[in-house]
């Protein structure tokens, strides 16, 4: 038994591989089915130094189409060309013409003495892409030291007018980065001046207890019900995700063991700030978490909708 790759060496050296080139690419793309074993056939093709068409096709079976273009380089410039085309990957596409476009100053400067040549190669790879793919600073460091501006001044100007409306379009946003900001200083300070009045005969929404002659704290809204400390946090915990029913429960020891140690005498005037500072710190927190909106106008309403009706007699609803 003859691999076919040895047998597609053995027709090269003998000058009559076309159709076993032509069984090559045709099965490349035939992976499943094909017994052509397309490694080994591309080692044997890149070791006899002929027929790169062939090996340029077994990359692209092998899905290593930088190693094509740079293989289609060597033999046509214009295959090397209709490969990066065919890309779906922009940073990939982006590379492959950078390839091209060096393969292209490389040799023109070799036969060039006044670098037009290669200006004029450079420039032609530009237009061959597309200015989405390569702009003119992309490809400046394959120009020679010294070139006539003549030869690319186009692709100058649109970089110059690309850059010139990406400038308004930042300029722009940072105008709308601005006026948001401004919005919510005044808002912040607006903020600060507002607040709740809450009546004498005020009642908890849910527990309907006079909220002025419990000894717990309460919540006022924003609108206009107020919730007794407790009664909040019964309803509002079964809707917290685990993280946030494990810091409430991480904060109310805190508090506890803060306000234990502060009322246990014998503390400095500088420990006892040091101790409100931290009770007022986990209490920020702590409203954050339980009465950050509204129980009965707010997202707990909205869950809640699916929940049966409470048959407790004590339930005010």
């Amino acid at each position: 038994h003859v691999p076919p790759a040895t047998m597609f060496s053995s027709s090269h050296s003998s000058g009559a591989g076309g159709g076993v080139t032509e069984l090559l690419l045709k099965q490349a793309d035939e992976e499943r089915k094909s017994p052509l074993d397309k490694s080994y056939a591309l080692r044997t093709i890149l070791r006899t130094g002929r027929h790169f068409r062939s090996a340029v096709k077994l990359y692209m079976g092998f899905g290593m189409r930088q190693q094509a273009v740079e293989l289609a380089l060597k033999v046509d410039p214009s295959l090397a060309r209709e490969l990066a085309r065919q890309s779906d990957d922009k940073d990939e596409t982006k590379r492959l013409w950078l390839m091209i476009a060096r393969n292209a100053a490389a040799n023109a400067g070799s036969t060039s003495r006044d670098g037009k040549d290669v200006v004029a190669r450079v420039v032609m790879v530009l237009k061959d892409c597309g200015p989405d793919i390569l702009s003119i600073e992309d490809v400046l460091p394959f120009l020679p030291d010294f070139a006539q501006i003549d030869q690319f001044k186009d692709e100058i100007c649109d970089a110059l007018a690309s850059y010139s409306s990406k400038i308004e379009h930042y300029l722009k946003e940072m105008n709308e980065c601005d006026q948001a900001c401004d919005a919510l200083r005044e808002e912040l300070g607006r903020l600060k001046t507002v607040g709740t009045r809450v009546r004498g005969d005020a009642r908890c929404a849910f527990t309907n207890k006079y909220v002025l002659e419990e000894r717990e704290p309460f919540y006022a809204f924003p609108s206009g019900y107020v919730v007794l400390e407790t009664a909040l946090k019964r309803e509002v915990m079964p809707y917290l995700n685990e993280k946030q029913v494990a810091r409430v429960k991480f904060i109310e020891n805190e508090l506890a063991r803060v306000r234990r140690l502060r009322g246990s005498g014998g503390r400095s005037t500088h420990e006892m700030a040091l101790d409100d500072y931290e009770i007022e710190e986990l209490q920020v927190e702590l409203d954050g978490l339980i009465a950050a909106e509204c129980p009965l106008t707010g997202s707990v309403m909205v869950d809640s909708i699916d929940h049966g009706f409470s048959d407790e007699e004590d339930d005010f609803f």
